[in-house]
């Protein structure tokens, strides 16, 4: 059985690893594309790919839910 991968849970999920890669020193980009790969191998990159091209306002919800993980950071 599939299940449908929503943008907020998988922004939930990259904003744990996003804000560790962050806090350990890694820069912005860094540590999203690692968050990234590590998203996609939980879901896979189909369902990663899929809900990305889905979402709607991805850059604005992105970054309210990473200033909500970790507002260190920013």
């Amino acid at each position: 059985m599939m299940v449908e991968l929503s943008l907020i849970t998988l922004l939930e999920t990259m904003s744990v690893d996003f804000c560790k890669y962050k806090s350990e020193g890694e820069d912005t980009y860094k540590a999203l594309l690692i968050s990234y790969s590590n998203a996609s191998e939980i879901y896979g990159i189909g369902t990663v790919k899929k809900t990305i091209q889905e979402s709607y306002d991805l850059k604005k919800t992105a970054a309210l839910m990473a200033k909500k993980r970790c507002p260190e950071v920013f």
